[in-house]
């Protein structure tokens, strides 16, 4: 079954079956199992809480992804809403490749007494899931681009012009302030992830309008539709 992370503008998929409350050792998550139209089911936690209350520094992204895991997910997609550097245009929907994430190191090994933890991330977004999203897109007529390298920060402000250039020099071409989080922790649980990137805005620096909060929910509910047509037919081959 899939499990979705729903970020910015993404509060729900489609119609709950059934809402619980899931305790994990990091906190209780509300999550709900949906429904589509096909029949096919999936498990839907929202990053930021309803109404965006949860800012990106204190989402408990732990606890999140602990209690997709606990509910029996075999895969896990996520949904962000990044700034673009380079490459992609506003309203692109884009597959997550990889991440740049020095400064962003959430971990469920804070300890090697059972045994030391060095978990691989050389595959960290699955290319096989993410194929299948393509494949999705192209099927749909819903345009879906590749190679997305994200660069996480810590929020909730934007980055600064110098930032943004010293982000676009590591090999970063987008820009978030969560994705680093989720997908290192789904890989410690073994878990499949996918990364779906919306570019919302472009970064500070890039072209001459500031990145607004606007600009980002404007674009999310733009592209909601073809994104719940995505997730109803990954959901079926999960």
């Amino acid at each position: 079954m899939l499990g979705i992370i729903g970020g910015s503008g993404i509060y729900s998929v489609s119609k709950p079956a059934v809402r619980k409350s899931v305790s994990t050792p990091y906190g209780k998550v509300q999550v709900e199992k949906i429904r589509f139209s096909s029949g096919a089911e999936a498990w839907f936690v929202s990053r930021h809480g309803k109404g965006h209350a949860v800012p990106p520094h204190k989402v408990n992204y732990k606890a999140n992804v602990y209690a997709l895991k606990k509910v029996g997910v075999d895969a896990v997609f996520a949904t962000y809403a990044v700034g673009i550097i380079s490459c992609y245009k506003l309203n692109d929907l884009i597959l997550a490749k990889d991440i740049v994430s020095f400064n962003i190191t959430p971990t469920y090994f804070d300890s090697f007494a059972e045994g030391i933890k060095h978990t691989n991330m050389c595959e960290p977004y699955s290319k096989k899931l993410s194929d299948y999203v393509y494949r999705i897109g192209k099927e749909k007529s819903i345009t879906v681009k590749r190679g997305g390298i994200i660069f996480t920060t810590h929020g909730p402000r934007f980055e600064t012009p110098a930032e943004i250039k010293a982000i676009k020099r590591l090999g970063a071409n987008l820009v978030s302030m969560t994705a680093a989080y989720e997908v290192i922790l789904a890989n410690e649980l073994e878990l499949p992830f996918i990364g779906l990137a919306l570019g919302t805005n472009y970064a500070c620096g890039i072209k001459k309008a500031n990145p607004s909060m606007e600009e980002v929910f404007e674009s999310v509910k733009k592209a909601k539709e073809k994104i719940n047509i995505i997730l109803e037919e990954l959901a079926v081959r999960v």
